[in-house]
């Protein structure tokens, strides 16, 4: 099911079945099962108590969920059962087979429960649409399958735009992009920043998000501090990279998680900077990859600037100072500063 054929039956009111709200989006998973909860239980909650049946587990008493479908409602057209939180892709052979063999047929006995599970954001390996994994083919059979995969860069500009526009706030691309780069990818997050900034701008007589004032109000994340560090590899500059570690140190972030962010960045420009040797072009360095076109342009800059053979022997000193550390050498922050000093 796509999410168009959903939102048509929730315009109708017609919430019958059984659904699944996976992936990495866990903003819009609760939004959604939020939606499909109050369709199916109306704006009426003098019975809510007795047709809403709510599981909060990775795992599930199969049991419990038979008798919660089997349950008619009170009052009201529909039940509302759901499972948030699942990791159904846990669940073991014989849970798998009873789910199959016993829960399954109850979907077309008792249509009046609507079924709803919201996964964990690993919680079900959907594999992809053409080769669909076994778990999302056995599942297929009786539930209505959402997949919401981590939103791109301009889905969330779009998104954020849309919800500044209904705050009766004035915002361009420059800001929305620094709330990214500063807040993340999180949608709860920028959400959370989407209310406080608006509140903030309205509070001092104005209607337009500047990128300093995203500057001033919003908390620098830890995927903030990842793109500083990232940024100032880039660039090839030693200062920014120590202003990013300042700023890491004062909100203790353990060493052990910088010098993480350092390899990854590393590892990807020396990626980028061998599959431009080879001869791959843009678009098909971007989807080995999978990198998005701005990060990728940055990164083939870096690598054309810097070579292969020093982006190798950064990596490597990298990777050496880090299992130093482990051994009982040169740590935390002391050994992360002697490899800015003598790389970047």
């Amino acid at each position: 099911m796509n999410l168009n054929d959903f939102l048509s039956r929730l315009k109708t009111n017609n919430p019958e079945g059984w659904y699944i709200f996976a992936g990495e989006e866990d903003y819009l998973k609760r939004y959604y099962l939020g939606a499909l909860r109050k369709c199916a239980l109306g704006d009426d909650d003098s019975f809510e108590v007795f047709n809403h049946v709510s599981f909060e587990a990775a795992d599930m008493d199969l049991g419990a969920l038979a008798e919660a479908i089997q349950s008619p409602p009170l009052m009201q057209d529909f039940k509302f059962i759901e499972w948030k939180f699942a990791s159904i892709s846990s669940m073991s052979e014989s849970e798998l087979k009873t789910l199959e063999e016993e829960i399954f047929p109850l979907r077309e006995e008792f249509p009046s429960s609507v079924f709803a599970i919201m996964t964990t954001e690993d919680g079900l390996d959907l594999g992809t649409e053409k080769r669909p994994s076994r778990l999302a083919k056995l599942l297929g059979g009786a539930f209505n399958i959402l997949n919401f995969p981590k939103s791109t860069d301009n889905q969330l500009l779009s998104w954020l735009k849309k919800h500044f526009d209904a705050s009766g706030i004035n915002v361009s691309l420059e800001p929305l992009n620094a709330m990214i780069m500063r807040i993340g990818h999180s949608m709860e997050l920028l959400s959370h920043e989407v209310t406080k900034l608006s509140a903030y701008l309205k509070a001092n007589g104005r209607d337009t998000l500047t990128a300093e004032d995203v500057e001033l109000i919003s908390p620098a994340s830890a995927e903030c501090d990842a793109f500083a560090i990232q940024n100032s590899i880039i660039e090839g500059n030693a200062e920014k990279a120590f202003r990013a570690l300042t700023d890491m140190k004062m909100r203790r972030t353990e060493p052990q998680v910088v010098i993480g962010m350092l390899a990854k960045t590393y590892s990807t420009l020396s990626s980028v900077s061998l599959l431009a040797d080879e001869g791959e072009n843009f678009e098909s360095i971007k989807n080995i990859l999978g990198l998005s076109t701005y990060p990728l342009q940055l990164y083939l800059k870096a690598a054309k600037k810097l070579g292969t053979k020093r982006i190798s022997r950064a990596l490597e000193a990298l990777l050496k100072a880090d299992a130093s550390s482990k051994m009982g050498g040169i740590a935390g922050y002391q050994a992360i500063e002697m490899f800015i000093t003598q790389n970047i």
